[in-house]
């Protein structure tokens, strides 16, 4: 069989594949939900094999959809080189930065990094991937990626993990409700109050449910919301809708705007540990020499940065 696969159907299987959401991938490659089905039918045809099992609460990849996952991985690294070593050499720094990272530390760690790294190095090509902290190492064990940035998985010894950022956790509502909310908490009954919070598999959703198992009225209290995206959190809980349990980090703007409030109690949430996780053991390239010198230098402008 003569194949003429399209480059961009396995760049949208890629992102399929890590994100597990046909939505979420056409958001983050700017196309449409429909395109990112055609991409993957149209591959599934090509190949003669199926990529995923859909079911109405996750998408799963196949035996065949695993093994087609590393090969992409590995026909655009060879891309990669190709495009570095065809670079003129005059033009300074340039290759592709592959970088996993959980949400938090790709929207508000890494972001003024890669702000300096893009600056400087304007032939140097970013690629983020978003995953929880057990896809992250995964990839990052898997030689996917070149580093990972989210909090530790266990399991993983062939890695190393470097703490970068101690966050801490709080409880945020809406300014209008506070007073509600606020009093509700200091007579111990926010049984019947609606709580937003992580999906299960993240860091936060632990330290959530965590608070919660510790609280009085948690047996009699709502199941409750669940959401994998944390923009949709804050908007929800911007809107009157309940309370959440996010990183200070996450809501910060909108605490220093007046926006929300944090809620004091006298359990507190744990904090989270964030850290990079790279390969132990591995000569590092100058791509990546670069970037960790930008990351000791800029991490000092993050939230609550721990000693490298």
């Amino acid at each position: 069989m003569e194949l003429a696969m399209n480059l961009s159907h396995l760049q949208t299987y890629i992102k399929v594949a890590s994100t597990r959401s046909f939505t979420r991938a056409a958001q983050d490659l700017f196309i449409t939900q429909p395109t990112v089905t055609h991409h993957i039918q149209s591959l599934e045809q090509e190949l003669g094999y199926q990529l995923f099992v859909r079911s109405s609460s996750e998408i799963r990849l196949t035996v065949e959809g695993k093994q087609l996952l590393q090969k992409a991985h590995e026909i655009f690294r060879i891309i990669d080189d190709i495009k570095g070593t065809t670079m003129s050499q005059e033009s300074g720094m340039c290759g592709t930065l592959n970088i996993a990272a959980s949400s938090v530390m790709g929207t508000y760690f890494l972001t003024p990094i890669f702000k300096t790294l893009l600056e400087t190095y304007p032939h140097v090509d970013i690629r983020l991937h978003f995953g929880n902290a057990y896809t992250t190492a995964t990839w990052v064990q898997n030689s996917f990626v070149d580093l990972g940035f989210a909090p530790r998985s266990p399991g993983f010894s062939r890695l190393k993990f470097t703490t970068l950022l101690v966050e801490p956790c709080v409880l945020a509502i809406s300014s209008p409700r506070y007073a509600t909310y606020s009093y509700e908490l200091e007579h111990g009954d926010c049984a019947n109050q609606p709580f937003i919070i992580r999906e299960k598999g993240t860091k936060v959703h632990d330290v959530a449910m965590r608070w919660l198992k510790k609280q009085s009225w948690y047996s009699g209290m709502r199941t409750p919301t669940i959401l994998p995206d944390m923009e949709s959190i804050k908007n929800l809980v911007l809107a009157d809708a309940g309370i959440t349990i996010l990183p200070r980090c996450c809501v910060r703007r909108y605490l220093d705007q007046g926006l929300m409030k944090e809620l004091k109690t006298d359990i507190k949430p744990n904090d989270v540990n964030y850290f990079m996780i790279q390969r132990k053991n591995e000569n590092e390239n100058e791509l990546i020499r670069m970037f960790l010198q930008l990351l000791r230098t800029t991490a000092q402008t993050a939230t609550t940065p721990a000693k490298m």
